[in-house]
């Protein structure tokens, strides 16, 4: 080798080297010095906001957890607010947290608690995040909309409208209209009454003693269902994933059932078509609900749990 190709091979060899220094960690460019910014510090603040009903929840933040609580007989909307940055050294991540800028306020029915990285200063937008931790009355109509965080919600009873492009969703003991979706995370629902409409791109789905009609969809993960659909189109749909539905032994519910790549199972006594990797078969004909459960790539079961307490 010529020392012209050595050259050329050691200062490969030194770019290759100085990108993965670069892509291995968080930095920032201070007065043309690179310094790592690994060093966090937060804050907490607490809000107490009037209402009038019926209350209206409008949450808008990134790079944080949002948390709502329906409460029973309060008086004031309650925030709880974490204010969160990284710095080279503490007083620096403080001094983010102390310069982070957002919006808890009530205006009639409507609660807006707002951070917005756009709104923020440059360093502060890089390292910094905000969560949100809100009790509400139980009639609330949630809106959250979320970047990089997750979202539970408990105890709503009314319009739920949920967003997270990285996250995770969980929804527990609440009823209405739910309307979830998420790039990357799964979406979890327990004891849940009304209509769901789910959708994430990469994440299982798990609805548990769900009551209602259900339209839920995955590109890439498993659904698993437990509950009872009702009159009208249900609907089940992942492209990379198994499907497990578990419906009360009394229910009548026609299933159109189909997967590209994997078998279709079930213990249940259904009548019509039972063949191959496409069912269109009945649970105590005349059926008086339609479930649609459709993969491309898995095994769809379908699965008794009992006897409904529902007409």
């Amino acid at each position: 080798m010529n020392m012209r190709n050595v050259g050329m091979t050691l200062g490969l060899l030194a770019l290759l080297v100085a990108a993965l220094f670069l892509g291995g960690c968080e930095e920032e460019d201070v007065a043309g010095v690179f310094a790592v910014a690994n060093v966090n510090a937060s804050k907490v603040e607490t809000v107490e906001l009037p209402f009038e009903t019926p209350v209206t929840l409008d949450v808008d933040t990134t790079n944080g957890e949002v948390t709502v609580q329906g409460v029973e007989g309060i008086e004031a909307v309650s925030v709880t607010i974490t204010l969160r940055s990284k710095g080279q050294t503490l007083e620096e991540a403080q001094d983010r947290v102390d310069r982070i800028a957002y919006v808890a306020e009530q205006a009639g029915n409507r609660i807006t608690l707002r951070y917005r990285a756009s709104e923020q200063e440059a360093d502060v937008r890089r390292y910094s995040g905000v969560e949100f931790d809100v009790l509400v009355p139980i009639e609330t109509q949630v809106e959250v909309d979320t970047t990089n965080g997750a979202i539970v919600v408990e105890d709503i009873h009314g319009t739920i409208l949920l967003d997270t492009s990285n996250g995770a969703i969980d929804v527990y003991d609440s009823s209405g209209t739910l309307t979830a979706d998420t790039s990357n995370g799964r979406i979890e629902v327990v004891r849940f009454a009304g209509e769901l409409r789910l959708d994430t791109s990469n994440g299982e789905r798990w609805l548990e003693e769900v009551v209602g009609l259900v339209d839920a969809e995955t590109s890439n993960g498993s659904v698993h269902y437990m509950g009872t659909p009702s009159a009208g189109g249900n609907r089940i749909r992942t492209s990379n994933g198994s499907i497990t539905a578990r419906v009360p032994l009394d229910a009548s519910i026609a299933f159109d059932a189909t997967t590209s790549s994997g078998r279709i199972r079930s213990s249940l006594p259904l009548i019509g078509d039972t063949q191959g990797d496409e069912w269109s078969a009945q649970l105590n004909p005349p059926a008086t609900i339609t479930f649609d459960l459709q993969t491309s790539n898995g095994t769809i079961r379908i699965e008794g749990t009992g006897p409904s307490s529902n007409t």
